[in-house]
């Protein structure tokens, strides 16, 4: 078997033990004083088996892939340590000059990816320590990918659940149930470390912003996780931070009581938040490459989705149409790319197996929108969405995420991949909502059954 060998037979059973005893243990131990430890066991033994599940599709039904360059990469990295132990620990944490090439062993170990794509060869960098744990088991380095990425979606989890704590089952599923995120985040690949590094930023930023609290180690989780997305996937931060502002801005409006003061600093406090983000992003633009600026964007759409029309993509492919390389071009697509990037692929796109399982997804989550503006009503959507900053927030996201991906990407095959992020924000959303609406419905009943105000 060509990706497994006698390490996976010996390595792929202990991890998996000590991911059955750690997980029962942790939640155990958290349950009593957190009760949304409950689906801690459960969640983290889904990701940790979908990453399995991803390790096995690609060694056997896709034949290999991205992944097993990564891990090979990662291997060779780790085989540096025992003659140039100097270069293995400059290019270990990012010091990838050209010059470091020639430390490796050209004769037997050439890295992929360390002189074609730095962003990719990223992943080998941050996979490297568990390759070395793992020795030569593919299954078992993924499997440790796995277990340190869902701790960054189960403490975006708890930071919902602190807001919404009577939306514990719901928002599990939106962040720890659905398939084809837990799929597709779980191996090793950026969307795994990209899905995990989005959750630290937001989470970090609702405990340093909003809850004022472990103020070092939330900005210390911040700047990490920035520096994880502009490595591998540079467009998930610059779709982040406008929602991420944008939460915190009106959540400190909201917190004013005063009606007239709330008037008052509202046009202040937004004004900080623009100024604020700005400066974020001025001084991460070099870092962002081709996403450094508006212009630099809207020639990379147009570049990438010509490129992704080509025919080496015939039969996994769709067209949204042509794009005009303008704001207001962009802007006349925002419907189709938004639609495609939140519910594409849908069943009649369907091609394999595993892109039904995406559009059993979309089609689901499309019906639950659409029940959502039916029974809430237009302005009542519209109502909740600009008067609870975390719905606001996650809709922003979503959509404004699902745009970018949606104008950049006429690949199945990626989509699938690259809208993975939006999706828990999408659902949690509509299920806060759902539960706004119903205790609104709630208090309206009590309303009229309360003798003191019917008294007529």
């Amino acid at each position: 078997m060509k990706y497994v060998g006698i390490w996976d037979f010996i390595m792929v059973p202990l991890f998996l033990v000590l991911a059955h005893y750690f997980s029962s243990s942790t939640a155990n131990k958290m349950i009593g004083e957190n009760p949304e430890y409950k689906y801690y066991r459960k969640g983290f033994l889904f990701k940790i088996y979908a990453g399995l599940a991803f390790g096995l599709v690609y060694a056997f039904y896709y034949g290999g892939g991205d992944t097993m360059v990564y891990w090979r990469d990662a291997k060779i990295l780790n085989s540096m340590i025992f003659y140039e132990p100097w270069c293995y620990l400059k290019i270990l944490f990012g010091d990838t000059k050209p010059l470091y090439f020639y430390c490796f062993d050209l004769s037997e170990h050439v890295p992929h990816h360390y002189l074609r794509d730095q962003q990719a060869y990223s992943v080998s960098r941050l996979s490297a320590p568990f390759a070395l744990l793992s020795i030569d088991s593919f299954f078992g380095c993924t499997i440790l990918v796995s277990w340190l990425c869902f701790g960054g979606i189960w403490r975006l989890y708890t930071v919902f659940v602190e807001e919404y704590p009577a939306l514990q089952k719901e928002l599990a599923i939106a962040f720890l149930f659905i398939p084809s995120v837990a799929f597709w985040g779980s191996g090793i690949m950026k969307d795994t470390y990209t899905l995990t590094a989005a959750c630290w930023m937001t989470s970090s930023v609702y405990g340093l912003f909003l809850k004022r609290r472990n103020v070092v180690w939330n900005l210390v989780y911040v700047a990490f996780s920035v520096y994880v997305m502009v490595l591998m996937k540079p467009y998930i931060f610059v779709a982040l931070l406008p929602g991420t502002l944008i939460w915190v801005v009106f959540n400190r409006i909201q917190k004013i009581g005063n009606p007239m003061v709330k008037i008052l600093a509202a046009p202040v406090i937004i004004m900080v938040g623009f100024v604020l983000g700005a400066a974020v992003f001025s001084q991460t633009a070099g870092q962002l490459q081709e996403y450094g600026s508006v212009d630099a964007i809207v020639n990379k759409a147009v570049a990438t989705q010509e490129d992704l029309k080509r025919e080496a993509y015939e039969g996994n492919s769709f067209d949204i149409g042509v794009i005009d390389p303008s704001i207001g071009g962009m802007a006349r697509m925002a419907p189709v790319a938004i639609f495609a990037g939140l519910f594409r692929p849908t069943l009649l796109d369907v091609r394999n197996p595993i892109m039904l399982i995406s559009a059993v997804e979309n089609t689901a989550l499309m019906l639950f929108l659409l029940y959502m503006l039916y029974s809430v009503g237009v302005f009542s959507f519209a109502r909740y969405v600009f008067t609870k900053p975390m719905i606001l927030f996650s809709l922003v996201f979503a959509i404004f995420f699902a745009f970018a991906v949606g104008l950049t990407t006429s690949n199945y095959g990626s989509l699938v991949r690259y809208k993975i992020p939006s999706l828990p924000f999408l659902l949690a959303s509509l299920y806060m909502m759902r539960f706004n609406k119903e205790q609104d419905a709630g208090l309206h009943q009590m309303d009229e059954f309360d003798p003191e105000k019917n008294t007529g």
